[in-house]
């Protein structure tokens, strides 16, 4: 699956994550992120390895939730 991914803009305010979006115009970032700063980071694949999950993991949350949250690289 393609998808969207944004890095906090501020990692001293929030969990060193990356949100995952599904890519395409109707995406957005959940309310209860929205507080934070994210910042574009790349459209890539859910199998990409920047993500550091594994796909079928990125692919459920997003079928379910909407998006997936996973770890950066620190």
């Amino acid at each position: 699956m393609r998808v969207n991914v944004f890095a906090a803009a501020d990692y001293g305010s929030a969990p060193h994550q990356l949100l995952v979006l599904p890519y395409g115009p109707l995406s957005s970032i959940p309310c209860h992120l929205r507080h934070l700063k994210w910042r574009n980071l790349a459209t890539a694949t859910t199998d990409d390895k920047l993500l550091r999950a594994p796909a079928s993991r990125i692919d459920a949350d997003i079928a379910a939730n909407g998006y997936a949250l996973v770890e950066a690289i620190h």
